[in-house]
């Protein structure tokens, strides 16, 4: 058979039986266009270009890096050997008194204080799963290697927000945050602090009720670290809390045009380091250390396990000489409140009243729990700002405080047994930052088990594996660090 050639083709007549449209349809095939291969899809060959689709084989990163996690990355890391992590805390070396004495005169015994505390090792883990075809493509990444990578980012997010969120003492699994052991509240002679009143009121607690971070505020804090026989070296913050802070200099600033390294075109320069008194603060931001987002009543439960939302609030008002509300703050507002477990966080019920804040008035929320199959181990309270809607439809809640049901039975800021006291300790839309010393004297993180992962038995098509890591934080030294709440996210 003799070989096929151009010649047997009438180009001129027109491809496909000469018709016209014929040549056109390959002229579209042989042409790029701005089609990829995706849009290509079960379409004919002569109607769509024949068009490579370009696939990098990095995964590019749509989430946060490794880098991002900075509170993780410095807080020093320890080994832990029992799921029961005690260590002491040095209250006091004794008080200060007499000291001088006659000549071979025996001196008076003066015993220091110590606190005796302990921190439940807790496990954080995640399962991943690769099937067996997916670890067989390899079109643009592997797939184990970068599903082991992204379980071990998601223990490390888990971890450093944990770091000053978690609360053991409203959901039981997770470990106590560093705010949560900072603030060391409960029965003496085990806790530094007989109620959070007491705490407020310390010399490590800065409330700027919703102004900005500034110098002079890392100044104080550094001073009231040293009056507690500390040093400082680092400030951690949210990224809006350092902006604010970094903005402050802004109109501040001059260019210097006979500088040794000449102007180059760049103006403005953002503070990485606040000198104090006491040593150098470096300035940390980390975004997992913002408040938790704002609602509103359409957002839905984050988890099908969440609990059931309250199945009524109502808030009243009760004079109270320790409310912190004043000025601004007062007005109308309204009060939400969702339940919460390990699982998730239900969807907001709220009191359908405004709600108007006085000095000297504390609102008393009495919350009624929602019939579920899985309870709820704590609740979240939520409050808009002052607004003059007359309805809570469409108004955007802060979370301000978290609240076990345990504390809510008890009675809780002041109230009487099953009632939530708000005595305005925290202040909606706003954020929280800390001044330490980043060394192993002052904190650190016991691991039990380090990052790790462990490969689970193959019952199907695919393999599986977990993810975890064992450890606690442990604040050794609560009064050599200064927690700043209420900070304002926007320079003012």
């Amino acid at each position: 058979m003799d070989a096929v050639t151009l010649n047997d083709y009438n180009l001129e007549a027109g491809f496909l039986g000469g018709q016209q449209e014929g040549m056109l349809d390959l002229q579209k095939a042989m042409q790029a266009g701005q089609i990829t291969g995706r849009d290509t899809t079960n379409q004919a060959l002569t109607q769509e270009p024949l068009k490579a689709e370009s696939l990098e084989k990095t995964l590019k990163l749509l989430e946060f890096r490794t880098q991002d996690i900075k509170l993780w990355n410095a807080i020093p890391k320890l080994t832990a050997y029992n799921t029961v992590e005690e260590f002491l805390q040095l209250a006091s070396y004794g008080a200060e008194r007499g000291g001088f004495y006659d000549e071979g005169e025996l001196s008076d015994v003066e015993d220091s204080t110590y606190v005796r505390r302990s921190e439940l090792v807790k496990y954080m883990q995640v399962t991943g799963e690769v099937t067996m075809q997916a670890q067989m493509v390899r079109s643009f990444v592997d797939a184990m290697r970068k599903e082991t990578e992204n379980k071990v980012q998601w223990i490390l997010r888990l971890a450093n927000k944990s770091l000053t969120k978690a609360d053991s003492e409203i959901i039981p699994q997770e470990f106590n945050s560093l705010y949560k052991q900072h603030a060391s509240i409960g029965v003496t002679p085990d806790f530094l602090y007989a109620t959070f009143e007491d705490y407020y009121n310390s010399n490590v607690v800065i409330d700027l009720r919703g102004k900005s971070l500034k110098q002079e505020d890392v100044e104080k804090g550094a001073v009231k670290v040293d009056e507690n026989y500390g040093s400082i070296d680092t400030l951690f913050a949210p990224t809006t809390v350092i902006s604010a802070l970094a903005q402050d200099y802004y109109q501040d600033q001059r260019i210097l045009m006979n500088a040794s390294d000449g102007y180059k075109g760049v103006i403005g320069t953002v503070p990485k380091t606040i000198a104090t008194t006491l040593g150098d603060a470096a300035l940390m931001s980390d975004k997992f250390m913002k408040a938790d987002p704002k609602k509103t009543l359409a957002n839905p439960a984050s988890s099908v396990k969440a609990p059931a939302a309250p199945s009524s609030v109502n808030v009243a008002l009760t004079a109270d000489t320790l409310v912190k509300y004043s000025g601004a703050e007062l007005g109308n507002v309204f009060y939400a409140v969702s339940s919460i477990n390990r699982y998730g966080e239900s969807n907001l019920t709220a009191f359908a009243t405004p709600v108007t804040l006085a000095a000297g008035q504390r609102p008393n929320i009495t919350v009624a729990p929602g019939a579920g199959a899985i309870p709820a181990s704590g609740y979240v309270i939520y409050r808009t700002k002052v607004t003059t809607a007359g309805s809570p439809t469409g108004l955007e809640f802060f979370p301000i405080f978290k609240i076990s049901v345990a504390q809510v039975a008890s009675g809780y800021n002041g109230a009487s047994a099953g009632v939530i006291g708000d005595r305005g300790y925290f202040l909606p839309d706003t954020e929280q930052a800390f001044l330490s010393e980043m060394n192993e004297d002052v904190m650190s993180f016991k691991q039990l088990a380090p990052i790790s992962k462990l490969d689970l038995a193959v019952l199907s098509m695919s393999r599986r594996f977990i993810t975890f890591l064992f450890g606690t934080p442990q604040l050794y030294a609560p009064k050599k660090m200064v927690r700043y709440i209420n900070v304002g996210k926007v320079l003012n």
